[in-house]
């Protein structure tokens, strides 16, 4: 794997192909703009029409006080994600963050990033793993837009998000893979509804690729260390996320340490 770094964004390589894409020079939080699977074929939707804050494969919360999610400069209430520092380490990278207000205030979290790349048979594995230590007592809260479940919860979407490609939102009932987008829990297809609210280890999406008279089929499947809810959106748009307040609210007191791992796959089918 051949990784690059220049002041806007890190690259990662292997075999001639580009795998990922990080973006580093932005106004809000550094994400993926691209993840690739071998053939080449661009897993992620960045800043698409219908929600221009849906960057990629990126890592987001939300507070009482401060969105780190929705992006709305000039409200006093937008959080971004400060880069301290990123350095190139052996597979991937390690970056320092300070999670605050847009103008300095509201110190969040002080956040380790380390992100890595490994090539695998049928694409790359990366491992996405974040330690934050919380800066004050603070409040992680849902969003405003919930999706209800055929049960009566309802879920969010803030976390560990991806957004994906426009046609993965055509799939057939009941998860049909032989349709353009499938959802998957460990391995077997879902509905959106058995998903979203699940807690267990792998959430996936697979789908036909745009462009070709026979198209290709590629997967993005992400597994989680933890045992967080997850939220899989395929009416609409197709989106994939999981995160610590994705079933509720969560109370945070100063001094916390909370560490998540988080490997995504993207990958060929």
């Amino acid at each position: 794997m051949n990784i690059t770094a220049t002041p806007e964004q890190i690259t990662f390589e292997s075999a001639g192909c580009i795998a990922g894409e990080y973006v580093l020079d932005t106004p809000y939080k550094p994400f993926f703009r691209a993840l690739r699977t071998r053939a080449g074929h661009n897993c992620t939707l960045v800043s698409p029409a219908d929600h221009r804050h849906h960057r990629g494969l990126m890592y987001a919360l939300k507070t009482k006080e401060v969105n780190f999610w929705e992006e709305d400069p000039g409200t006093g209430q937008c959080g971004i994600q400060e880069v301290l520092s990123t350095d190139l380490i052996e597979g991937g990278f390690q970056q320092q963050l300070l999670w605050r207000e847009e103008q300095g205030g509201f110190h969040t979290y002080k956040e380790t990033r380390t992100i890595t790349c490994a090539p695998t048979e049928t694409g790359f594995e990366w491992t996405w793993n974040t330690k934050r230590v919380a800066l004050r007592d603070h409040t992680l809260v849902v969003s405003g837009w919930l999706l209800d479940l055929e049960d009566g919860s309802k879920v969010n979407y803030h976390g560990l998000g991806i957004r994906l490609p426009w046609v993965w939102v055509w799939g057939g009932p009941n998860g049909d893979p032989g349709h353009f987008g499938c959802i998957e829990m460990d391995g077997e297809p879902a509905t959106q509804n058995q998903a979203s609210g699940s807690t267990v280890s792998s959430v996936g999406f697979c789908g036909l690729m745009d462009g070709y008279w026979t198209p290709p089929k590629a997967a993005v499947t992400i597994t989680q260390d933890q045992d967080y809810g997850w939220f899989a959106l395929r009416e609409g748009f197709p989106y994939l996320s999981v995160g610590p307040s994705i079933l509720g609210d969560v109370e945070v007191a100063e001094g916390t340490e909370t560490e998540e791992t988080y490997r995504i796959v993207v990958e060929d089918r």
